[in-house]
Order: C-alpha cells, then sequence, then structure tokens
C-alpha cells in the first residue's frame, strides 16, 4: 500500500506543474476526458456498455463539430474490477494522458482510492459508476455524483414495502465490500425508524460461486423478505438458489443489478425481484423523439440494445457537453465546476429525468423509481419512492 500511496502521490505532483505551464488535457483544437472501468473483469457486464455510451455521445459531439472549436477525446481504460490496476491506469490517465477530467470511473473500491490524489491533482471526479455517498459527500469543488446513494436507495426499498405489505422478518445478503456495506446501511437504519432490526445477514465476496450455505441461513431464519445487496452475479445466484430450494422470500435489490442480463437469468428464476433505482431504463419500443433516436442509433452502431449502463455512459458525456459549452472557449477548470454547479433541470434525453446541481448539491438525481422482473423483463412498479 505505501508504494501505491507514493505512486499516486507522484501523480499529483506531476498533473499539478502540468497545469501550472497550461490547463491540462485542453490544447487548441482537444479536451481530453478520461476513465476507468471493467472491460474484462466481474463487472464488464458494467463497464462495456458504459464505455461505448460514452464513446457514441463523443462521436455526435465530435460530428457536429465539437465544443467551441475543440474535439472532444475520451480515453478508456481496464480494470478488471481490480483495485491495484484502477490505480495503475488512473495514475497513467492523470501523468501520461494528460486527462482535463475523470467522466464515469466505475467502482466503489476504486474511486475510494484514487479520489484523493486525483483531486488533490486538480482533476474533477465527474459522475462516477458508484452510488456511494462519498461521491458527493463531503461536499467538495472538485467531485460531482450522477445517483442518489446505496444508502437511500436500500433505506427507501425498506420503506415501500413496510407500507404496502408490511413484513416481519428482514434479512440482508451482503456483498463484503464497501458497497454492500452502504446498501445494508440503508437497511438496518430504515428498520431502526420502525424498532425492527435484520433477523440474518449473511456475507459473500464478488468471485463466490455457491451461494447454498448463505441461502440456508435465510432459509432457516425465516425471512420473509430478503435485501440483496450486492452485485449482479451474486444477486442471481441467490435468488436462483433460492428458488430451487422452494424459498421464495421477497428479494430486494439496488441498482447494480438493473440490466437485462440479471432480468433473463436463471429461466425465468428472476421473476419476482424487485429493484430500487435512481435512474430509468428506457426502450427503444416504448420511446418517441430523441430518445427513441437515440436507442436505435445505438443499436445501429453496436448491434446490439442500448443497455442502461451505455445510457448512463451517454448522458454522462451530454452533461460533460453542457458543461463545457457553458465555460466558454477560454476554459478553465474553475469555469467548467461553475458551469455544471449552473445545471438546473437538465432533462436526460433517454431517461427523461430531472437532473440539477448547485454550489450546495454535487448529487444530480432525487428521484428514486420500483422496478420489478415480470416476465423477463423489467418493469416499472412505483415511482417518487423515498423514507
Amino acid at each position: 500500500m505505501k508504494k501505491l500511496a507514493t505512486a499516486l502521490a507522484f501523480t499529483a505532483m506531476t498533473a499539478t506543474g502540468a497545469m501550472a505551464e497550461g490547463l491540462q488535457g485542453v490544447t487548441d483544437d482537444m479536451i481530453t476526458l478520461g476513465t476507468y472501468t471493467d472491460l474484462s473483469g466481474p463487472l464488464a457486464v458494467w463497464g462495456v456498455p458504459e464505455a461505448n455510451g460514452l464513446r457514441m455521445r463523443v462521436g455526435e459531439i465530435n460530428a457536429a463539430g465539437g465544443i467551441h472549436g475543440r474535439q472532444l477525446e475520451i480515453i478508456i481504460e481496464d480494470t478488471q474490477y481490480q483495485v491495484p490496476r484502477a490505480i495503475q491506469v488512473a495514475n497513467k490517465l492523470m501523468r501520461r494522458d494528460q486527462i482535463f477530467a475523470m467522466v464515469g470511473a466505475l467502482g466503489t473500491p476504486m474511486n475510494l482510492a484514487i479520489m484523493p490524489q486525483q483531486i488533490e491533482a486538480g482533476i474533477p471526479n465527474m459522475f462516477p459508476m458508484s452510488a456511494e455517498v462519498e461521491m458527493y459527500e463531503p461536499l467538495d469543488p472538485m467531485k460531482y455524483a450522477f445517483f442518489r446513494s446505496y444508502t437511500d436507495q436500500f433505506r427507501a426499498g425498506v420503506a415501500y414495502f413496510k407500507e404496502n405489505g408490511d413484513f416481519s422478518t428482514p434479512c440482508i445478503a451482503q456483498l463484503a465490500n464497501e458497497a454492500g456495506e452502504s446498501m445494508a446501511l440503508g437497511v438496518t437504519q430504515q428498520l431502526a425508524e420502525y424498532d425492527m432490526k435484520v433477523a440474518a445477514k449473511t456475507e459473500h465476496s464478488a468471485t463466490e460461486s455457491d451461494m447454498l450455505s448463505s441461502v440456508t441461513t435465510l432459509k432457516n431464519a425465516g425471512c420473509d423478505i430478503v435485501f440483496l445487496a450486492g452485485g449482479v452475479r451474486d444477486t442471481i445466484l441467490v435468488v436462483a438458489t433460492s428458488k430451487k430450494l422452494g424459498f421464495e422470500p421477497t428479494f430486494v435489490t439496488g441498482m447494480v443489478s438493473y440490466m437485462d442480463a440479471v432480468a433473463t437469468a436463471a429461466d425465468g428464476a428472476m421473476d419476482g425481484l424487485y429493484l430500487v433505482s435512481p435512474f430509468v431504463f428506457a426502450n427503444a419500443g416504448d420511446s418517441e423523439g430523441e430518445a427513441k433516436r437515440i436507442l436505435e442509433s445505438y443499436s445501429e452502431i453496436y448491434g446490439e440494445k442500448m443497455a442502461p449502463q451505455a445510457q448512463l455512459g451517454y448522458v454522462f458525456i451530454d452533461l460533460i457537453a453542457v458543461a463545457l459549452e457553458a465555460a466558454g472557449r477560454d476554459l478553465t477548470t474553475e469555469g467548467f465546476l461553475a458551469a455544471t454547479d449552473a445545471i438546473t433541470s437538465y432533462v436526460d434525453p433517454i431517461g427523461g429525468q430531472s437532473v440539477s446541481f448547485g454550489p450546495e448539491d454535487h448529487q444530480g438525481i432525487e428521484s428514486l423509481i420500483m422496478a420489478k422482473v415480470e416476465d423477463g423483463k423489467w418493469t416499472i412498479a412505483a415511482r417518487g419512492l423515498d423514507y
């Protein structure tokens, strides 16, 4: 860890020096952005479509002439969802590639490890692919989050089911990392509002492939609702294993599992799974106007449906473009951040959600929705969730 800290400290000094000579990542004809994501590891189901969405919007902007005479460049690095590798590639992006801003960096552990030195280097962290509350708290001029936090998502999920059907034996199946802890915290905090406690809790790693022991523990505890505080693969495994054992409580998870691959998994076993999300998954068949154009254009370019993660990547770059346009030709980091603060009531061109920031508010989306898998597809069960 000492070597990693030293490497990042060196990055910070190098980047700061580069900025003293001129604005890092900005030339007369180019603005260079960067991101790290998972292109070949356990969360590649998020990272690959996100990268496609980022590239698609960059391509559209450049084809339309760029921003104030400058083209955009997005450099995307693969972390394989490993913190040491993420630190290595972030170091490259900041020191060698001299990026102007980090956009859509994926992974809670990765952002937490990299962000302090990145901010010290004067490189804004924009809209990370993480709903950890530290992505926007404490308030810092260099960091902006798109999502409402994992803790809020799960608090809202508990409140929804307490108000719409009730339960008596709540349980948690948690992924053993920072994101899983934040999700589980939301459950315990909201249960405390009802003078309730978790009846049983299990923990598992991201690489665990057998959930029999965890599911048996939950089943023996008589859980009537299980909050799945984890990722994609583990959510599928817990639900599928439970169904095989005849254990069918209400299952509720968060935004990480919001994708077709989960809804269609395990030969229909995911039907009935609930999910709380701060963003809406749009489909071309249900959309019109600009949203329909974007979704259909993506399918033509990449030969597949535009996954929600691709939609998010597209929107992240669109938000960056709004701020860059407002900041003007004489671009500075301070001007860019002030322009981001001035974004109010931006409407996501795909999902139609409102996104706003301000000098004292660096968390963009306030709304939460409840989705449910029905016949292998995500449907919207409720909107406007809160607690």
